[in-house]
């Protein structure tokens, strides 16, 4: 005996209307605190210098902090529309350490 497959049936389209920026902007920061991070180290000239941890990264920036380090940060996304923290720790005497907290996946 065979299996007589029905359609289901059409539905009405149903429009949703968009989420407030305050409720995306909330659900962006909870993916990239749920997500696994990798901090990305760059100094500013665009050079790659090598990857941290997320710990090892936040402990770096505390340290600077209460050096008196003149630190910027901000958040935005890749290309993709991934999250992305970007902290800038500048150095008058070297180069600046960008960190660049993301959900890239180096292990």
């Amino acid at each position: 005996m065979a299996t007589q497959i029905v359609p289901a049936p059409v539905r009405a389209e149903r429009t949703t209307a968009p989420l407030p920026p305050a409720a995306v902007d909330a659900m962006r920061r909870l993916e990239l605190a749920l997500a696994h991070q990798t901090v990305a180290n760059f100094d500013n000239h665009g050079s790659l210098w090598g990857f941290d941890t997320v710990e090892r990264a936040e402990r770096l920036i505390a340290a600077a902090r209460s050096e008196g380090a003149d630190i910027d940060e901000w958040e935005t996304v890749d290309r993709d529309g991934q999250p992305l923290r970007v902290v800038r720790i500048a150095d008058p005497e070297f180069l600046d350490t960008i960190a660049v907290f993301s959900t890239w996946d180096v292990r």
